[in-house]
């Protein structure tokens, strides 16, 4: 399945988003895990804790860009585009099975912000 291009092996879309989405799921675990700690720590006030949520869904999805930017050479701007716009529906989709269906509209366009700012910004830096 894998077509050889100049010495390499070209991978299909597929593939690439899910070897990009991979590092973006570990960084987020991992990230949440430490502020779940940090929350039963210090129990700060909910705006922070929000903050600190947006901060994670940001180097989520720099992550995301920055692994879809390094696999793909040209129009890495757009791919992380892509990258970010994938992750952000992994993350609606998530909520919305844990939410019971129902999600707050507030709270969905700060993360398409981040999500898609955070990865263009990961693509372009890769």
């Amino acid at each position: 399945m894998e077509k050889r291009i100049s010495g390499r092996a070209k991978r299909g879309l597929p593939v690439t988003m899910a070897l990009s989405i991979l590092p973006a799921v570990l960084t987020a675990a991992v990230l949440l895990l430490l502020a779940a700690v940090w929350l039963d720590r210090f129990s700060p006030d909910e705006t922070t804790m929000k903050r600190v949520i947006y901060v994670i869904h940001f180097l989520a999805a720099f992550v995301c860009g920055f692994v879809m930017g390094r696999q793909q050479k040209e129009k890495r701007f757009l791919w992380g585009l892509l990258a970010g716009s994938t992750w952000f529906v992994l993350i609606l989709l998530v909520s919305l099975i844990f939410q019971g269906g129902t999600l707050d509209t507030g709270a969905v366009l700060p993360v398409l912000a981040l999500c898609t700012g955070g990865s263009m910004a990961g693509g372009m830096a890769a």
